[in-house]
């Protein structure tokens, strides 16, 4: 996955919810396995410890 895709894929789930296909389709490749492991670990981070987890989990899937 390259970085632009990166970047967007991580706004996507973190602050505007929206991916274009060409990034949807790069993240689907990695699995569920590393989506799920950078949801997390950017959860732990305390820069985003005001975020609603309901509304990322939502992103997220």
């Amino acid at each position: 996955m390259d970085l632009p895709c990166v970047i967007e894929t991580f706004t996507s789930i973190f602050k505007t919810g929206s991916i274009c296909n060409k990034c949807c389709s790069e993240h689907v490749v990695l699995e569920k396995f590393c989506h799920s492991a950078l949801v997390k670990r950017t959860l732990e981070n305390p820069l985003f410890k005001d975020l609603n987890l309901a509304t990322i989990i939502a992103k997220s899937i």
